[in-house]
């Protein structure tokens, strides 16, 4: 069982998941892990309780339950509920874009297909059976931008997307770059947030045609079309 659920993590590299560990429900009982195991355990139960019942519904005895780590251990590692889950819901965006980017470098194509491949990397992660939506999303609107570290996390998280999306763009061979890159990376947040809450993939591929409208059909060297306004 054990080795099922890591070859099923290591799929996507991310510690969002609903309850893979089983520690709840098969009743294990070994001894509390330390160190590097612990840790690992204390982020994959906050991220997963915090996108199946949102951060202010997870208590501190849920995590200790579902993690199987020691409550000391928690405190003494983090300090504080909050910081766990800031650590977490970082840890998670991380991870997330190393899969995400991964999938997408090794996608075949030119720069133009590359960017329509990026749908078709959403809609593998939305048909998964732990897609709970955007754990940074979630958190996000839960807490109304009240909470500065989330948003500093976001923000983080948003330029590292950015980025890369802007370099793909900018190989595409497009006049308006940045116009490009803000609309694509708006298709990517209305796919995941519409995905979530109708339950389906679908999302994925209606983002992928309003995409492939808005790309141009020469590459770089060949006549240049700028981005449409949405």
């Amino acid at each position: 069982m054990e080795n099922r659920l890591s070859a099923k993590r290591k799929s996507r590299l991310s510690p969002t998941a609903v309850n893979r560990m089983g520690r709840a429900r098969t009743g294990q009982k070994d001894a509390p892990p330390k160190g590097p195991k612990a840790n690992a355990r204390l982020l994959e139960a906050a991220i997963g309780l915090c996108c199946r019942k949102g951060v202010a519904a997870t208590s501190v005895d849920e995590i200790i339950e579902e993690s199987g780590v020691a409550r000391m251990t928690l405190y003494n590692r983090y300090g504080s509920k909050d910081a766990l889950i800031h650590a977490a819901l970082a840890h998670e965006a991380s991870v997330w874009r190393a899969w995400f980017f991964t999938r997408l470098a090794e996608t075949p194509g030119t720069p133009r297909e590359k960017l329509l491949a990026l749908f078709d990397i959403m809609d593998e992660w939305f048909r998964r059976d732990d897609y709970l939506g955007c754990a940074l999303m979630n958190a996000a609107m839960e807490g109304r931008n009240t909470d500065e570290k989330l948003a500093e996390i976001i923000r983080a998280h948003k330029s590292h997307v950015i980025e890369q999306l802007r370099a793909l763009v900018h190989a595409a061979g497009v006049n308006d770059v940045e116009l490009l890159t803000q609309q694509l990376d708006l298709l990517m947040d209305g796919a995941i947030v519409k995905a979530a809450i109708k339950k389906t993939p679908a999302p994925a591929l209606e983002a992928r045609k309003i995409a492939e409208a808005l790309l141009p059909s020469a590459s770089r060297g060949g006549p240049r079309v700028t981005a449409v306004t949405l």
